[in-house]
């Protein structure tokens, strides 16, 4: 009877195959299908779905340079490499300060002339040509900046090339035949040399203390998770800044370059939540300060700073378009899902396609900074200096979002700004600081523990930094505050009897 039932059951498939293929056919021949159509559907079927079939994927140059700096930045021409990376820095360095030489001096200048000018007013001077002084000022420190970025400009473009050129060159040099000695080792021996003995101050540093605390945390009941928590106290952007390392009055570079330029391309990024204001620009406060740290070095693997934001700019109106729909037509949607937040504001409807919001984020990839390759630009307004704020606030749900970018993009060091602010300031007393400081722990600890479950199980490093301000008894009220947020690592001590 089995038997009987298989053969039926395939007598019966073949059959209504027999005749679907009959039908496909006939529709075909009398032109209610088009055989042209017919014929695009089944390419596009086979080109998308069957491998044999599909176009090759074509590789970028920026994919090719980046395996070859990988395989390079890995091998004996690793000390090569962070050598004329230092060396193209000092050249910068050097442009930078007579730029700045320049514009001080000319300020100076300005200052003088329009002190003399208010001195003699209404006696050698009219209010009018006062005013054409101050114009006249005004031209020529645009005409002098002008000058100076265009230099630097161009200089990053050369020095762009010129590495680029000699990272191909080097990795062709090493995929050639054997014969003389090998190139990574003539090009070492060309530029080591010696260095001298490191005196005593030297050796003990110059730069700046920092107040570090770390801790070992388990997350989750069942599968646990093993993360590193730091709580730093510095200027954020010592974070993004090369310190000067000397050794025998020689600068050289310094080690934290070698740990950022092996990471580069590799699961191991590091980002940093930069609290910024909604201008896309870099032309004050400490967003200028930021673009002066990202202009002392070329950027040979990403856009400089200015390009990076003309490109965010250009599809700012598309993201508000989006989470404007989504909050339309789910109001719940954007906060959980969207990764650009969406935050109030008391611009129109108009502004709002074309603005930044409060909780919005705009990221920037950066090869050239100390210690962080990514950058979360984090739009926050006066709203985060009021102690009533809670978790609903849009600057703590946009920490949610980017907490999901680095879960999904390998970024396994995040640093997060532990007061929302990069300053100490006249309000933040200690009951604000420790109530924010719990606000931000806890968040922190459900976010990352909802992040979990996604199945992300390496472990990762958040370091929560406050301000360079704050002191050292507040310091340790928030380290202790910590053990009793998140559950501590404790070694088990076994004695013996």
């Amino acid at each position: 009877l089995k038997n009987s039932l298989d053969s039926f059951i395939c007598e019966e498939t073949k059959n209504l195959y027999d005749l679907d293929g009959e039908a496909a056919l006939n529709r075909v021949k009398s032109g209610e299908v088009s055989a042209d159509d017919l014929v695009k559907r089944w390419t596009k079927a086979f080109t998308q779905e069957v491998k044999e079939f599909a176009k090759p994927e074509e590789v970028t140059n920026e994919q090719v340079f980046s395996e070859v700096y990988h395989t390079l930045i890995h091998s004996p021409a690793l000390e090569t490499l962070l050598n004329l990376e230092h060396s193209y820095a000092m050249d910068i360095e050097n442009i930078t300060q007579n730029r700045d030489e320049d514009i001080a001096h000319l300020e100076n200048k300005q200052q003088k002339e329009m002190e003399d000018a208010l001195q003699k007013a209404g006696t050698v001077y009219s209010d009018e040509q006062i005013n054409q002084i101050a114009q006249h000022h005004f031209e020529q420190t645009q005409v002098v900046n002008s000058k100076w970025a265009s230099e630097l400009s161009n200089r990053h473009e050369t020095q762009k090339r010129e590495y680029r050129n000699w990272v191909m060159k080097v990795h062709e040099d090493t995929q050639a035949t054997v014969g003389s000695p090998h190139p990574v080792r003539r090009v070492r021996a060309m530029t080591a040399s010696a260095l001298p003995e490191a005196e005593e101050d030297e050796r003990i540093g110059r730069s700046r203390i920092r107040l570090e605390e770390s801790f070992t945390i388990h997350l989750g009941a069942q599968m646990k998770t093993t993360h590193n928590l730091r709580l730093v106290c510095t200027d954020i952007l010592d974070l993004c800044r090369h310190k000067p390392h000397t050794v025998g009055g020689v600068i050289i570079p310094e080690p934290q370059r070698l740990q950022t330029a092996m990471s580069l391309y590799s699961n191991n990024l590091c980002g940093l939540v930069f609290l910024v204001d909604n201008r896309l620009n870099s032309y004050t406060g400490i967003k200028r300060e930021f673009a002066r740290v990202c202009d002392q070095a070329t950027d040979f693997h990403f856009l400089d700073l200015e390009q990076q934001f003309a490109l965010i700019e250009s599809q700012i109106s598309l993201a508000n378009d989006w989470s404007m729909l989504r909050k339309s037509s789910d109001p719940e949607a954007v906060e959980s899902t969207s990764v650009k937040s969406f935050g109030s504001s008391n611009s129109d409807g108009q502004d709002k396609t074309s603005k930044l919001q409060t909780g919005d984020v705009y990221i920037t990839k950066h090869s050239n900074l100390s210690e962080v390759h990514v950058m979360f630009h984090l739009v926050v307004d006066d709203s985060v200096r009021s102690p009533e704020i809670t978790s609903r606030h849009p600057t703590i749900l946009s920490l949610r979002n980017i907490l999901k970018v680095c879960f999904r993009y390998d970024i396994l060091t995040l640093t997060i700004p532990l007061l929302l602010s990069h300053e100490m300031t006249e309000e933040m007393t200690v009951s604000w600081c420790l109530k924010r400081v719990e606000l931000i722990f806890k968040c922190v600890k459900g976010f990352m523990m909802e992040m979990a479950t996604w199945g992300g199980l390496e472990s990762r490093t958040i370091q929560f930094l406050v301000p360079p301000g704050m002191s050292e008894e507040m310091f340790a009220n928030i380290s202790n505050m910590l053990p009793s947020i998140f559950r501590l690592s404790n070694p088990l001590v076994v004695k013996s009897v």
